[in-house]
């Protein structure tokens, strides 16, 4: 009976960077378990855990088998292993997944006070304007919440504005900026969301959400010379008969073109649970509008963006618990290119509130004044109080991601490493370390908040994986681990006179040379792989060093004319050289 070969072993990393070893049938469903808590119970409290190998088409016994060997290891050798499984193009992803960080994610920090009270943020304008660290014309667009104390926020039918030159303290503008009096007229019974951008040639357009005096969803536009006064256009953005639009957002891509995101109904009719992000483009600063697609597949009753200075988008979006209707986490996605049109899901919560004590909703970030980091805006419901306020989160520490490159060899001189990630100040700080070693990167150069250089002497360091800190101008750091890895550079060998005539007493040299010290050896076959003649088997210090073969086998005598190898076998080496022997 054939025994079917359906077992796979595999290692995970757990959150406190050990690894674990185990096999499994179905690899993605026992990754899944342990970390629900439900697997071994080594990994029930190193939650998360991340899928860093996997070998497929083994029978369970030899699985046990390689499961063993794989235990038996230090964990260097297991890192060693992971490097060499990396080498194939099929496992090279997953090494990077040990050896590199994972996805920069900037931590907000919520901040004290209420910034405006009574009311939801939706759009701002003027973000980009700082100058001496204070914001030049910042006008937050926002509505009243529903409450008979706010004026038109009885039928929420009106998005006021404030200004502000810190992002902190708010001042409430007279007027209203859009109604249902703008004209020309909407049929609107009340507004839910709102966005807007700076037209090329001057004034600005807005695009918001309303539903109709008919019960229906849609969303206009109206545009403004002032960001003031607004007068209504005559074409819907956005009208998906019978079901739920809502909450625009807008940004403008490195190409010009505008993206818009809204939330929608993806089963059609007004149900919170059904609600996801939704995209479409515009080539004319929002005039008009290309078709619909989802861009986010997970609940989401409000979100906000930010455009990256990669020109990546992150979204925010706000969503319930599991088990609940009222939204208490806000989350995000970051684009996986600058086109906006495909988004990745990030880890953790960006801001939450406990079930019991409130509620959250309409995230909207802008730049802070300092221009490096983010300031997060969203409403906060008080123990579900209906009038909420705009409260708000600033990022705080550097967010580092990556070096370039990532392995770098101990034989090289001072090497220039490129740092990406986020939240880098003006005068930030970085340095790598291993084992109470530090080195301080020299010249460093910030291009801007997202990229960093500078340069580490890493010559004759340690050999393995080095953490990397960035350290802003304010003190406060960030370290990623493992974030570089010292290597030693591939050994070579060179073959002078490979056309050996022994009785000419000619010889071939075989001159080697290795970058770390360990065993080598040097073994002459011919062209059958039939052992002819051993010239070297030993250990060896990193270093050039030469052998030469006078075509003679082990016993002394020459060999016979034909086809010969030369096999090299040490640190980085494994190298067959023809060596063609004439008589």
């Amino acid at each position: 009976m054939k025994i079917p070969k359906e077992w796979s072993v595999y290692l995970v990393r757990c959150s406190d960077k050990s690894l674990y070893t185990g096999i499994a049938k179905d690899v993605k469903a026992r990754v899944a378990a342990h970390n629900l808590g439900k697997g071994a119970a080594y990994t029930r409290s190193r939650k998360p855990v991340r899928l860093v190998y996997r070998k497929n088409g083994m029978t369970r016994s030899a699985a046990l088998v390689e499961e063993a060997r794989i235990k038996s290891l230090e964990r260097t050798e297991k890192l060693a292993f992971l490097k060499k499984a990396g080498r194939a193009a099929a496992a090279a992803a997953l090494l990077w997944s040990l050896a590199a960080p994972a996805r920069a994610i900037p931590v907000f920090n919520k901040e004290n006070g209420i910034s405006l009270s009574s009311a939801t943020p939706q759009a701002f304008t003027g973000e980009n304007a700082v100058a001496a660290g204070a914001y030049t014309g910042l006008r937050m667009y926002y509505l009243p919440a529903i409450s008979s104390a706010a004026p038109h926020a009885s039928s929420g039918t009106a998005i006021l504005s404030a200004t502000s030159v810190d992002g902190v303290t708010w001042v409430k503008e007279t007027g209203v900026r859009v109604d249902t009096n703008t004209v020309p007229s909407v049929s609107a019974s009340s507004i839910t969301g709102a966005a807007l951008q700076p037209l090329t040639g001057g004034g600005f357009r807005m695009l918001y959400s309303i539903v109709s005096t008919t019960g229906s969803f849609r969303i206009h536009s109206a545009t403004s010379a002032d960001g003031l006064s607004w007068a209504n256009e005559t074409a819907e953005a956005v009208n998906v008969a019978g079901t739920y639009v809502g909450v625009p957002r807008l940004v403008v891509l490195n190409s010009g073109d505008w993206r818009m995101y809204y939330t929608r109904d993806f089963n059609g009719g007004d149900d919170l649970v059904d609600r996801q992000i939704f995209t479409a483009l515009s080539t004319d600063q929002g005039a008009t509008w290309g078709a619909s697609s989802v861009v986010l597949s997970t609940t989401a009753y409000e979100s906000g963006t930010a455009k990256l200075t990669s020109g990546k988008i992150r979204l925010f979006y706000s969503q319930p618990p599991s088990a609940g209707s009222s939204a208490t986490v806000i989350l995000s996605a970051l684009s996986d290119d600058a086109l906006g049109a495909t988004f990745t899901q990030e880890t953790g919560v960006r801001i939450s509130t406990p079930v019991a004590t409130g509620a959250l909703s309409f995230p909207v970030p802008i730049r802070s004044t300092d221009s490096f980091r983010w300031r997060l805006y969203y409403s906060y419901y008080e123990a579900f109080n209906s009038t909420g306020d705009i409260r708000s989160a600033l990022t705080g520490a550097p967010d580092p991601l990556t070096l370039v490159p990532s392995t770098v060899y101990r034989s090289a001189g001072a090497i220039a490493l490129g740092i990406t990630g986020e939240i880098f100040s003006a005068t930030p700080a970085a340095s790598i370390s291993k084992d109470g070693v530090t080195l301080v990167g020299a010249g460093l150069t910030r291009t801007d908040d997202q990229n960093l250089s500078a340069t580490f002497a890493t010559q004759g360091q340690a050999l393995g994986l080095w953490d990397l800190t960035v350290t802003n101008a304010d003190g406060v750091a960030s370290t990623v681990a493992n974030a570089l890895l010292i290597d030693y550079a591939p050994g070579t060998v060179t073959l002078t006179d490979n056309l050996l005539r022994p009785r000419n007493g000619t010889s071939t040299l075989i001159d080697i040379e290795t970058f770390n010290s360990g065993r080598v050896s040097v073994r002459v076959y011919d062209s059958e792989g039939r052992p002819i003649r051993t010239l070297f088997d030993g250990e060896r210090a990193a270093g050039s060093f030469g052998f030469t073969w006078d075509g003679k086998n082990a016993s002394g005598a020459t060999v016979p004319s034909g086809l010969y190898f030369v096999a090299v076998n040490g640190p980085k080496i494994a190298l067959k050289s023809k060596i063609i022997v004439i008589r």
